[in-house]
């Protein structure tokens, strides 16, 4: 069973218990960073990110967004701040930011065996979670965040299996244009503030160039554990 940190499972079980009154649990996974917080407690997290089919959530979206103008959910601290048509919402309970998306999964088995707290929810295999980051986030927007780009670097280190299936997914054009970028001189990883509390501060230290590195295959996991000065026996 998987645990969250005290303000995403706040957030998470809030969540439910609206969605509960317009969908099934089972249709739902838990993705993004508060899941690899929950794996490895590699920095403070207090995001959700939620994810159902693309058919599910052109069948969701129009009632949660009546739900969460409801004057039972406007007092529970709920908010919409974006909304993308019918592939998504992001927005804000009082214990931190929520998203739920509708998109296919990349990986045939993206669901893991975890059950997130008993809730009957499952959440995303690892590998499923840095696809999307490095996809959406990165490639198709050259936005590079501090968030994504650490959670990607740590994952490097933490399960090296997970993360050579990501690599290898990726295709031809997409890890040349991952190489196009680390030439570029005008990408520079964005909102470093918003990095809290991170458990290897080394990383931060040069975070541009171990995120390339790593994508790029440049460098080894066992060189870039000894340059961190970390334990070759770090825990996979």
């Amino acid at each position: 069973m998987l645990v969250l940190s005290e303000d995403c499972s706040k957030s998470f079980h809030l969540l439910l218990a609206l969605l509960d009154e317009i969908t099934v649990r089972d249709s739902l996974q838990l993705g993004g960073a508060s899941v690899l917080e929950a794996r490895w407690q590699h920095r403070s997290v207090n995001d959700v990110a939620l994810f159902v089919s693309t058919k599910h959530m052109v069948e969701l979206v129009d009632s949660f967004i009546e739900k969460v103008s409801e004057e039972n959910w406007i007092d529970r601290g709920i908010k919409i701040e974006q909304i993308f048509g019918v592939s998504g919402v992001l927005g804000y309970t009082p214990h931190g930011q929520f998203s739920i998306f509708g998109s296919p999964n990349v990986f045939k088995t993206a669901r893991s065996d975890e059950d997130v707290e008993g809730s009957g929810v499952f959440a995303q295999r690892t590998a499923e979670i840095l696809i999307r980051k490095i996809r959406a986030r990165m490639i198709r927007t050259s936005h590079y965040y501090s968030r994504d780009a650490y959670d990607i670097v740590v994952a490097s280190l933490y399960v090296p299996e997970e993360f050579k299936l990501v690599l290898d997914k990726l295709t031809p054009v997409e890890i040349n244009a991952l190489k196009f970028d680390q030439q570029r001189d005008d990408v520079y990883i964005k909102d470093l503030e918003e990095l809290i509390q991170p458990a290897f501060p080394q990383i931060v230290e040069n975070l541009q160039s171990y995120l390339f590195d790593v994508l790029t295959q440049r460098t080894s996991r066992e060189d870039l554990l000894r340059i961190l000065n970390l334990d070759l026996h770090f825990p996979e």
